[in-house]
C-alpha cells in the first residue's frame, strides 16, 4: 500500500511540476524565515541565562519623583541602597555594587583607554557565575588597590605572561595589583566589563563609605536566599523607604521607589539611565515572532488552497480508487503522505538554506548567532515536529475533502466544490491578504519613522564634527595643556572651531543633579536637571540659538558663577517666559549661580525622547570631549595632524576619536536593524502570498476554461472576461482591507508609542500597500486569464 502511495505521489508531482514547486517553495521559504527569526529570538531570550543563580539575582532599579511626578529612572541608582537592603532584610543573602570609572591603564610603555572599567564590591564573583581563571572569588576584590582583568585584557597588557601579582597604573598615578583573571564575558549578557577594581579603593580615595541615597550612579545587584518570593520582598520597599528617609523626602516634596529587576529580563526590558550598554527590545522580539508565525500561516494556507483548488482535477482519481475498493481511511493516508513528503522536502531545503545564510543573518543583526541552534538535538526534534505538524495542518483538510467525494457523482462529472469548502478557501485567501497588507503597512511605517527621525531638525549642528575623547591622565597642568592644544589645532587651515564639554549630542548627559531651585523658591519646589559643563565656544561650535541673554564667554570674569538654561529647564523652574529667567539666581548644591542666557531647546538625544531640562555650567577646560568642527573635505587630511598635536601635548593618553553624526545615528541602530529585518521577512511573506496567488489564479482560470470558451463564442470581449475573473479576487481584497486597516492602526500605534516624536499614520501609508496588493493580484490573475482566453474556443470546449 505504501508503495502505491509513493507511485501515486510521483505521478502527481510529475504531472503538476509548477504547483509542486510553488508548494515546496512557499513552505521552504516560510520555514527558512521561521528558522532564522527563531535563531534571533532565542539569542535575545538567552541573555544572562549562563548565570547559575539567575533566578535569584536581581538588579535594584530606581525611580525618582518630583512633586509626585516621575522625573528619572535609573539602572545605576543610589550608592547606599545595597548595604541598607542587606542589613534590613534577611531575604537578601549578598549584594554587590558597581560604578563606572573609565581610565587609562598602563604598564611600562603599554597603555590603553579602558571605558569598561568598573569598581565592584567584593561579592561580585560570589553572586555572578563568571569563571575566575586565576584567583579566589571571595578574595580578589576584598582589599584596596586590587584589580581583576578579563582574559583578553590580560593578554593585551601582559601577553602570555602570568598577570597575577603584576601592577597596572590607572591614569598614570594610581597603582593596582592584578589579583585575578576572569573569563571573557559571553556576548549574550547585559553587562560589558573588561576590568574590575576593588570598591574599597574608591572608598579609601574619597574617604566616603558611599552609604547615601542622594548620590546616584551605582549599579546594585542582590542575591536572594533560596525560595524567596521577590514580589513579596519588593512589596516591603515602600515602608522601608518611608522608615529610612520618608521625612526627608517629604520635606523636599520628592519621592523614590526601588524595584527588583530579574537579571535575565534586563536585556529586553530595560532602558534606563546608565545601563551597561544599549539593550534589546522585547516589543521588537514579539513583533518578529508574530511575523514568523504569519509567514508560516501564509505558507500553510497556500498549500491548503492549492490542494483543495485542485480537488476537481483529482476527483475522478478518487472516484476510481473508491470503485476499485479503496476506503476513505486509505485515501486520507494517501493525501497525508503527499503532504508529509512535501513538508519533509521543504524542511530539509529550509534547514540547508538556514545553515548557508546564518553568517549573513548574523552580520545583518550584528549578533553572534553561530550554529549553536543546529548543534542542539532539540532543534532537530522541533524540525521533525514541524514536518509532522505542517503535514497535518496543511494536509488534513484537503485529505478529508478529497476523500469525501462520491464515486457516482464525480464519474458522471457532476462534482463541484461544496459551498462550505469554497467559503473556507475564500476565508483563507482573505487571511493572506490581511497578513500581507498589515506587513506592508508595518514596513512603510517603520521606515517612514526612521527617515523622519534622521531628517528632523535637531536644533544643533553635528555635521563635519570630529570628537576627541579628552585625556583621562590629568594633573594640575591640565587646563593649561588644553588651552595650548586648542590654540594649536585652531590654527590649522580647515578647522572652523574647537570646544570642550562634559557631554556631546547623541549621549545622555552623565551629570544628573537634584535639589536645584530658584533662590526665591522653597525647598519643596526643587527639581532634577541634567548638567553639561562647557567652555565659551560651545554654542558657536554647535550653532545653538539663544532666545534671550548671552552665551558663555572665555573672556568674562567669574563666568563659572553663571549658568545657561534651555527652554524646558525654564518651564520646569516655573518661569512664565524665557525672558523672565535672565539675571535670576538658582541654588545648586550649596552655591548660587546667575542665569545669563536661555537657549532654544535642541535634541541632546534621539527623537525617541522628549527634550531634557538642561543646565549649562561654565569651565575654561571641561574634561570629557573635545569637539572639532572642520570644513567640508578636510576631515581625513586633518586627522594625522590632530593626532600629532595630541601626542605632543598629551603624551601617555590614547588618541581616540569618533564622528559626531555617526555617533548620534548610533541611537537609531537597533531601530534600523529592526526595520531591515522586519522588511526582509515581510517581503518574504508577501512573496509567499504572491506565489499562492499565482497558483490559485492559474487553477481558477484552468478550471473555468470551458466557461471562458462558451463566453467567447457568445461574444464576450477580453475586457469583459478579465472583469469576470478578477471580480471575485477584488471583492476578497476589499474585505481584507476592511480588516487590515484597523488591525494595522492598532499594531503600529503600539510600536510608535516608544517615540516621543513620531509620524502621524497618514492615509497613504494604508492606501499604497492596499493598492499594491490590488495591482499584484490584477496582474497575476489577468495574465492567466488572457492565456486561457486566447485559446481557440474549439479547444476550450473539448477541455474536459
Amino acid at each position: 500500500m505504501f508503495q502505491n502511495y509513493l507511485t501515486s505521489l510521483w505521478r502527481h508531482v510529475s504531472k503538476n511540476k509548477v504547483f509542486t514547486f510553488i508548494n515546496i517553495a512557499g513552505l521552504a521559504i516560510g520555514m527558512l524565515a521561521c528558522i532564522l527569526i527563531t535563531q534571533f529570538v532565542l539569542h535575545e531570550l538567552s541573555y544572562d541565562n549562563f548565570l547559575d543563580k539567575k533566578d535569584r539575582i536581581f538588579r535594584i532599579q530606581q525611580d525618582r519623583y518630583d512633586k509626585g511626578e516621575l522625573s528619572t529612572q535609573w539602572a545605576a541608582g543610589a550608592a547606599g541602597i545595597g548595604p541598607d537592603l542587606k542589613s534590613s532584610f534577611p531575604e537578601v543573602k549578598a549584594y554587590t555594587r558597581l560604578t563606572n570609572r573609565g581610565a587609562t591603564l598602563s604598564t611600562g610603555d603599554t597603555f590603553f583607554k579602558e571605558d569598561n572599567l568598573y569598581f565592584a564590591s567584593e561579592d561580585f564573583f560570589t553572586i555572578f557565575s563568571i569563571k575566575l581563571l586565576e584567583g579566589v572569588d571571595s578574595l580578589v576584590l576584598r582589599e584596596p588597590n586590587k584589580m581583576v582583568v578579563s582574559q583578553s585584557t590580560a593578554k593585551k597588557y601582559f601577553g602570555m605572561e602570568d598577570p597575577v601579582g603584576k601592577t597596572l597604573k590607572a591614569n598614570g598615578n594610581l597603582e593596582f595589583e592584578v589579583s585575578g583573571v576572569f573569563e571573557d564575558l559571553p556576548v549574550n549578557t547585559h553587562m560589558q566589563i573588561d576590568v574590575l577594581a576593588s570598591f574599597v579603593t574608591l572608598e579609601k580615595l574619597s574617604d566616603n563609605p558611599f552609604l547615601t541615597w542622594d548620590w546616584d550612579g551605582f549599579l546594585t545587584y542582590i542575591l536572594l536566599e533560596e525560595n524567596t518570593d521577590a514580589k513579596s520582598l519588593e512589596a516591603k520597599f515602600p515602608d522601608f523607604v518611608q522608615s529610612k528617609h520618608g521625612e526627608e523626602l517629604k520635606k523636599f516634596n520628592a519621592g523614590i521607589e526601588f524595584h527588583l529587576q530579574p537579571v535575565a529580563d534586563i536585556h529586553l526590558d530595560s532602558d534606563y539611565i546608565m545601563e551597561f550598554k544599549a539593550n534589546g527590545n522585547r516589543q521588537s522580539v514579539n513583533f518578529l515572532s508574530v511575523v514568523a508565525l504569519l509567514i508560516m500561516i501564509i505558507a500553510w494556507i497556500n498549500y491548503i488552497n492549492l490542494a483543495t483548488a485542485k480537488s476537481i482535477e483529482r476527483a475522478r482519481e478518487v472516484g476510481i480508487r473508491k470503485v476499485m475498493g479503496g476506503y476513505r481511511a486509505q485515501l486520507i493516508q494517501q493525501f497525508l503522505t503527499e503532504s508529509l513528503f512535501l513538508n519533509f522536502v521543504a524542511v530539509i531545503l529550509a534547514a540547508a538554506l538556514a545553515i548557508l545564510l546564518t553568517p549573513w543573518f548574523s552580520s545583518l543583526t550584528e549578533r553572534e548567532l553561530g550554529y549553536q541552534l543546529f548543534l542542539q538535538p532539540d532543534f532537530w526534534l522541533i524540525l521533525l515536529g514541524l514536518i509532522v505538524f505542517g503535514a497535518l495542518i496543511s494536509g488534513l483538510y484537503p485529505a478529508f475533502v478529497l476523500s469525501s467525494f462520491q464515486p457516482v457523482e464525480v464519474l458522471k462529472g457532476k462534482f463541484k466544490n461544496s459551498d462550505a469548502g469554497v467559503w473556507l478557501r475564500k476565508g483563507m485567501v482573505v487571511t493572506q491578504f490581511i497578513a500581507s497588507i498589515t506587513l506592508m503597512v508595518g514596513t512603510f511605517t517603520v521606515y517612514q519613522q526612521l527617515i523622519f527621525m534622521q531628517n528632523q531638525d535637531l536644533g544643533i549642528s553635528i555635521d563635519q564634527t570630529v570628537v576627541l575623547n579628552s585625556p583621562s591622565v590629568t594633573d594640575s597642568t591640565y587646563k593649561q595643556k588644553y588651552q595650548v592644544f586648542k590654540q594649536n589645532i585652531s590654527s590649522h587651515t580647515g578647522v572652523i572651531s574647537v570646544t570642550a564639554s562634559t557631554s556631546v549630542p547623541g549621549s545622555q548627559p552623565g551629570w544628573n543633579a537634584g535639589g536645584i531651585r530658584r533662590l526665591s523658591q522653597a525647598e519643596d519646589e526643587q527639581n532634577q536637571y541634567r548638567i553639561i559643563m562647557t567652555d565659551g565656544s560651545f554654542n558657536q561650535s554647535f550653532g545653538l540659538e539663544m532666545l534671550y541673554g548671552r552665551e558663555f564667554s572665555d573672556d568674562m570674569a567669574n563666568e563659572d558663577k553663571n549658568v545657561l538654561l534651555n527652554e524646558t529647564a525654564t518651564k520646569l523652574m516655573g518661569f512664565a517666559s524665557p525672558e523672565e529667567a535672565i539675571n535670576d539666581e538658582i541654588f545648586f548644591w550649596g552655591d548660587t549661580f546667575n542665569i545669563v542666557g536661555v537657549m532654544k531647546d535642541y535634541h541632546q538625544e534621539s527623537l525617541k525622547k522628549s527634550f531634557d531640562a538642561l543646565i549649562f555650567r561654565y569651565s575654561d577646560a571641561p574634561n570629557g570631549y573635545y569637539s572639532v568642527k572642520v570644513a567640508t573635505g578636510e576631515v581625513n587630511e586633518l586627522m594625522a595632524t590632530l593626532e600629532s598635536d595630541w601626542k605632543e601635548v598629551f603624551p601617555g593618553s590614547p588618541f581616540q576619536y569618533f564622528f559626531l553624526d555617526e555617533h548620534f545615528d548610533q541611537q537609531y541602530k537597533s531601530d534600523q536593524q529592526f526595520g531591515t529585518i522586519f522588511s526582509i521577512f515581510s517581503a518574504l511573506a508577501i512573496f509567499i502570498a504572491s506565489l499562492g496567488m499565482f497558483g490559485l489564479s492559474s487553477l481558477t482560470t484552468i478550471q473555468r476554461t470551458k466557461e471562458i470558451g462558451i463566453r467567447k463564442v457568445m461574444g464576450a470581449s477580453m475586457l469583459g472576461l478579465l472583469q469576470l475573473i478578477n471580480k471575485d479576487f477584488i471583492i476578497l481584497i476589499l474585505i481584507a482591507i476592511l480588516f487590515s486597516v484597523p488591525l494595522s492602526i492598532w499594531i503600529m500605534n503600539s510600536w510608535l508609542q516608544d517615540f516621543a516624536t513620531r509620524i502621524p499614520l497618514s492615509w497613504w501609508i494604508f492606501a499604497i500597500p492596499s493598492l499594491a496588493v490590488v495591482i499584484i493580484t490584477l496582474i497575476t490573475v489577468s495574465v492567466h486569464t488572457i492565456k486561457v482566453a486566447t485559446i481557440n474556443p474549439v479547444k476550450s470546449l473539448t477541455y474536459e
